[in-house]
């Protein structure tokens, strides 16, 4: 099951174009260090130390973000790569974690593609779910976020 089986009323889409190729992308969503640099909304960060990305199929995405306001604020990953194509898609299941930070039945999948655009750059598209109608415009906010730290990320090259 990928999220293209979920009911679409619970399935959030975000785009965002990037004056990058597919390539430079992908890797800012599989190496360690780069993924600490960009990922999560403004206001919170990725310790690199917590980043554990096994990229393919079966693979763990582990990491944590932390609010910087308030570091005791922590919303753990526990994630699993369930297709991996270099420079072109990654899908996944993540355990939506309990009281206790740890992974719980619950989860939610995502898809990320990476279109490469006829100007050398990408077109971003993440599709995930389920997830209730109410929570998308906070995700897709949260995501849009993310993306205006990736896009200045990969500026700096």
């Amino acid at each position: 099951m990928d999220v293209t089986d979920l009911d679409p009323a619970e399935v959030l889409s975000v785009s965002h174009p990037l004056a990058h190729p597919p390539a430079a992308v992908f890797a800012a969503f599989t190496e360690p260090d780069r993924l600490a640099a960009w990922f999560g909304p403004p206001g919170w960060s990725v310790p690199r130390e917590s980043v554990l990305l096994e990229v393919r199929a079966g693979g763990r995405q582990q990491f944590r973000l932390v609010q910087d306001a308030d570091p005791a604020q922590v919303a753990p990953v526990h994630g699993t790569y369930s297709r991996v194509e270099p420079g072109v898609l990654l899908e996944g299941r993540e355990a939506l974690p309990g009281p206790d930070g740890e992974p719980t039945a619950s989860h939610v999948l995502t898809r990320t593609e990476f279109v490469a655009t006829g100007d050398g750059g990408t077109l971003l598209v993440l599709t995930q779910g389920p997830l209730p109608p109410a929570v998308h415009p906070g995700a897709a906010a949260a995501w849009r976020g993310s993306f205006s730290r990736l896009e200045a990320l990969l500026a700096t090259g």
